[in-house]
């Protein structure tokens, strides 16, 4: 067995924000180190160390050695590849070489160059269906073992639907009035974000004007929810749609896509794409989804990623997860089920969710329609 010596909680530690070469990632990076130190400390009894730009790790030579530039775009540049320059492969072996990685989103080239050298993670990602009634993660390793590990604390995605019905009976309320324009709901998305890039450069509708012009010549008119945190078109005009033809949305996304007269949610890669079959929706990826979603247990495959509904705040589940590669402490037993909405309150981000759920009794409240 490879000697662990330690654990390194990490990310994405050399992704900069849109318009300066700055860190946009260091706080999720210590917020999931923070999340699960402690029970990776307990499972393990090694010690576990956070890992982010500025802190053991200095980005400038990394991208000086992809060759590129210092920015979002450069970043891009080199999101996807498969050939790590030996200077990253030699930087990552002597940073990672003894570690087993923990990481919340890691990079694509990250994890094929740990791959490269034999060095086994286990990636969490928030799960792209986000409307149960707290988000949670999407696991995968490249570890054979650990995957098995893992699949014992899976959950079929074919078990969301009910949920699902739920959120979407809670719009019938929230939003009686709403009437879509079009069947057919174009979602905009953020403009960096490490699911859309291809080739080494980031997407948007512009790079699908072919597919949009389709959509319009046959529908006549679409419907656009722009992202919450990207109020423009994200390529729409410039895809050549006529601003005549575009009714742009503000409403819940979660309300569009349980509204019955929406037929099909089009998109780049956006989770909401993900989630549009749950409500009985067409989804469209224009380009792929960043989840390889395995379905039941026994169809499962080794690269795909996990549905870890709960357990990830067990030091129990660790013990089971880390057992193949590393000597674990005896279980407790002791479970930490979570409230609904705990990891989205302590993430401070709830996807719209909160619109149809927690909103509304505070609504009440400040109202004085209901009394402590």
């Amino acid at each position: 067995m490879r000697v662990v010596e330690h654990i390194i909680v990490t990310g994405d530690f050399l992704r900069p924000v849109d318009r300066q070469f700055r860190p946009s990632q260091n706080e999720n990076i210590r917020w999931f180190h923070r999340l699960l130190r402690g029970h990776l400390a307990r499972a393990s009894g090694l010690p576990v160390q956070c890992l982010h730009w500025g802190e053991g790790m200095t980005p400038e030579p990394f991208f000086e050695a992809f060759g590129a530039e210092l920015s979002a775009l450069g970043w891009a540049s080199f999101y996807t590849t498969d050939r790590a320059p030996a200077a990253v492969l030699d930087a990552l072996a002597a940073r990672f070489g003894r570690s087993l990685v923990v990481g919340f989103e890691l990079a694509d080239w990250c994890k094929r160059a740990f791959t490269c050298l034999g060095i086994p993670f286990i990636d969490l990602n928030i799960h792209p269906i986000r409307f149960l009634p707290d988000v949670f993660f999407a696991a995968q390793t490249n570890d054979p073992e650990i995957f098995a590990a893992l699949l014992q604390h899976h959950s079929d995605p074919d078990s969301f639907y009910g949920w699902a019905d739920l959120l979407a009976a809670s719009a019938v309320k929230f939003a009686p009035e709403l009437e879509p324009e079009s069947p057919v709901l174009l979602v905009g998305q953020t403009r960096i974000d490490r699911s859309l890039v291809r080739d080494g450069a980031l997407l948007d509708f512009t790079d699908f004007a072919e597919d949009v012009q389709t959509l319009l010549l046959r529908e006549g008119r679409l419907a656009f929810k722009p992202h919450p945190y990207n109020p423009g078109d994200f390529g729409l005009f410039t895809a050549g749609v006529p601003f005549r033809r575009v009714q742009t949305v503000k409403a819940n996304a979660y309300a569009l896509l349980a509204h019955d007269a929406l037929q099909e949610v089009v998109g780049v890669s956006s989770s909401l794409i993900a989630e549009a079959p749950y409500f009985g929706k067409r989804a469209t990826f224009l380009h792929q989804s960043p989840f390889d979603l395995a379905g039941s247990r026994q169809q499962a495959g080794e690269r795909q990623h996990l549905s870890l509904v709960e357990r990830v705040n067990d030091a129990d589940f660790w013990r089971d997860v880390l057992a193949p590669k590393l000597a674990v402490t005896a279980k407790d037993g002791w479970r930490f089920p979570l409230p609904p909405n705990s990891l989205r309150i302590s993430l401070r981000n709830f996807w719209g969710f909160n619109e149809l759920s927690t909103d509304f009794p505070v609504q009440l409240y400040q109202s004085a329609k209901i009394h402590p």
